[in-house]
């Protein structure tokens, strides 16, 4: 497991009235570079499971590979051709399975909040099992690309019942967007405080375009995945030197399904 700096900039947005789907999507497929950041992929909305939330049907994720100040007067989205803006978050890098080394057809987007009035200690047994024993765990299931955590830094737009603390992104490719319901082994139970997690955010995007400062998006049919010329972007996340700080280590018991 890999600690990370950086900081990565989320944008959700929704067609505007009478504008067309294909239209929004091949425009915002094809925009160009945010220029506060160094990398940015766009994504569309394959499937959601949670209750009670309406996530956006189009996601800008963009990466910055340093820990910039980013002032409250930020405007992290931008204007795309028939779709607004409903939400726009930063997001701070926490840790990784691994570097990535193939592009994703797809991302599982989990949202995560520790249990209310948690306290110090018990925030650190939930951060070191959720990124020591769950996230290798679910990525080994769902047979992931690789897997990533998030914390929440600030709401720059505040999305319908607020953003969740932690995001976790699980990587994957065709076979594995398309097989989204859980099989196998039952996950680790973990510490009383991992237990009483809340789960708001369960969603699923497809990849629309991915580029950088040395690539560009090309244009494809819509319903076709757009490819930049580069699919491992080199500085896309920046490995800080120093391992996470492990606590004690334990032994979970296995929770079903």
């Amino acid at each position: 497991m890999t600690s990370l700096q950086g900081v990565t900039a989320w944008t959700g947005y929704d067609l505007r009235g009478g504008a067309s789907p294909e239209l929004a999507t091949e425009a915002f497929a094809r925009a160009p570079m945010p220029p506060t950041f160094d990398a940015a992929e766009r994504f569309e909305l394959l499937a959601v499971a949670a209750r009670g939330f309406r996530p956006p049907r189009f996601l800008s994720i963009a990466e910055s590979s340093d820990d910039r100040d980013f002032g409250p007067g930020i405007e992290l989205g931008e204007s795309h051709e028939g779709l607004r803006e409903t939400w726009s978050l930063l997001y701070r890098h926490v840790a990784e399975t691994g570097p990535r080394r193939a592009a994703p057809y797809g991302l599982y987007l989990l949202g995560v909040n520790p249990p209310a009035e948690v306290t110090d200690s018990e925030l650190e047994a939930f951060n070191d099992f959720y990124t020591h024993v769950h996230l290798p765990e679910v990525a080994e299931r769902r047979h992931a690309l690789r897997a990533v955590r998030y914390e929440l830094l600030r709401e720059v737009r505040r999305p319908y019942n607020g953003a969740p603390r932690y995001l976790a992104v699980y990587e994957v490719d065709e076979e594995g967007a398309s097989n989204r319901r859980h099989t196998g082994p039952a996950y680790s139970a973990g510490p009383d405080v991992w237990r009483r997690h809340t789960t708001p955010w369960r969603l699923w995007y497809r990849q629309l375009a991915a580029l950088d400062r040395t690539t560009t998006p090309s244009a494809t049919d819509h319903g076709e995945r757009l490819r930049s010329p580069d699919p491992v972007r080199q500085g896309l996340v920046a490995s800080a030197a120093a391992p996470l700080r492990r606590i004690q280590s334990r032994t979970w018991p296995a929770v079903p399904c």
